[in-house]
């Protein structure tokens, strides 16, 4: 952003806030989790009573050093527009007559409907971009076999993403809302996102782990030789058909193929998961987690052509079919940036199976997000947002999936330890 532009947007948010006004409050939602002012950041003792700002980045103004997250105190409102305007980066104001941090979103609100010309016209470089990143990819994807999985990749995260994100922003017709509808929808992200972002991860971080020991064990024996964690305890057709080995429709769940096999799926599962803890229960996580594998491996039992299997991609696609069914519940009063995301993701998922299918187990994918959705059907009357306590019997089948999952992870050590000593 130019020095000018900045300088004028800052001076209108400043000339915005009038003394002892606090805009938001009035569309703070009620009723939900997140419908409450002290998700924000509280204002320190020592800058309570006085103009400020959170400094988001390094910087310097009239030979005065600043770190991220420091906050700078000054007297009156044009000293806080100097200081603004001096600053790269700002993480929020402080005002007088308000004890809570002002985060950006919530600076000013919109002050008339929006242009859908103008709102296109903004999207459209971004789109544009998008698209091409997008056929460059595919065609590094046809013309670089030998460089397939990164190039998808990198088609994927910088093409098809935010292809799909534009495309439907760009869709979307945002021009028939309301003033008070965008301003609701505003607050209520913002907040949302806060409450979000606080909840506890630190089980599903552990999980996480596991998967990565899991992971290292099988590099250490395929080390001696190559796939042998696979046909020791992935899914093996013949050995389950012929050999009666069914415990590896969850074995397999727990195991990946590569580095960037479980990168890719460790960072969709955290970002899946701490979603559905959040909204329904951290109990249910694991439950659908183990029944989206089990039926994403069934599918790719019966339906794919793949000598073997691995992956705990069916159990994430089945998060993502379950959180479906939830957003779809309770669509009235969570935000609807997270419909477009989660639907953003079935997408682009889709797309990247398509592009992928020679080495994608796309029944797996699609037989895990039926059985999350499935699930989420059969949840549907007993589902409740945000819940303070988890029923007893969603508490019982969560422990008992966790159990089950333990085991398989126990099983998979067991086998690898067979082949490895």
């Amino acid at each position: 952003m130019r020095d000018e532009e900045k300088s004028s947007r800052e001076i209108r948010i400043l000339e915005f806030w009038k003394e002892g006004e606090v805009w938001f409050r009035d569309h703070i939602p009620d009723a939900v989790p997140w419908g409450t002012e002290s998700l924000l950041r509280e204002v320190p003792e020592s800058a309570r009573g006085h103009y400020g700002a959170v400094v988001g980045s390094y910087a310097k103004v009239d030979g005065q050093s600043y770190e991220p997250d420091s906050i700078v105190i000054v007297e009156s409102r044009e000293q806080l527009r100097q200081l603004t305007t001096g600053i790269g980066k700002i993480d929020g104001l402080i005002f007088p007559w308000y004890e809570r941090v002002v985060p950006p979103n919530l600076w000013m609100p919109y002050r008339k409907k929006i242009d859908m010309q103008e709102n296109r016209a903004r999207i459209q470089p971004a789109l544009l971009k998008a698209f091409l990143i997008t056929c460059a990819g595919v065609a590094a994807c046809y013309y670089f076999p030998e460089f397939l999985f990164i190039a998808l990749l990198a088609a994927t995260f910088y093409g098809l993403y935010p292809l799909v994100q534009y495309g439907t922003e760009w869709l979307r017709r945002v021009d028939k809302l309301p003033v008070a509808d965008l301003n609701g929808r505003l607050v209520s992200a913002d907040l949302f996102g806060k409450w979000l972002t606080g909840k506890s991860t630190t089980g599903l971080k552990v999980a996480l782990g596991v998967l990565v020991l899991v992971f290292v064990g099988q590099v250490l024996v395929d080390g001696n030789q190559r796939f042998a964690s696979i046909e020791a305890a992935a899914l093996v057709k013949t050995e389950v058909k012929q050999n009666g080995e069914w415990w590896r429709i969850v074995t397999a769940g727990v195991m990946h193929g590569s580095i960037p096999h479980i990168l890719f799926n460790g960072m969709a599962l955290f970002s899946l998961g701490r979603v559905l803890i959040a909204l329904v229960s951290p109990a249910l996580l694991s439950s659908v987690f183990l029944v989206s594998v089990i039926s994403g491996s069934l599918a790719s039992l019966y339906l794919s052509q793949a000598e073997a299997s691995v992956g705990a991609s069916g159990g994430i696609l089945g998060c993502l079919g379950f959180l479906l069914v939830v957003n779809h519940k309770f669509r009235h009063v969570i935000p609807r940036y997270l419909n477009a995301s989660l639907i953003q993701s079935t997408i682009v998922i889709a797309l990247f199976g398509l592009l992928g299918a020679g080495f994608i187990d796309n029944a797996a994918h699609a037989g895990g997000f039926i059985g999350g959705i499935a699930l989420g059907l059969i949840c549907w009357p007993w589902l409740r947002l945000a819940p303070t306590k988890t029923r007893s019997v969603g508490l019982a089948f969560g422990l008992f999936s966790t159990a089950v999952i333990t085991a398989a992870v126990v099983k998979v050590g067991m086998e690898l330890w067979k082949i490895g000593f």
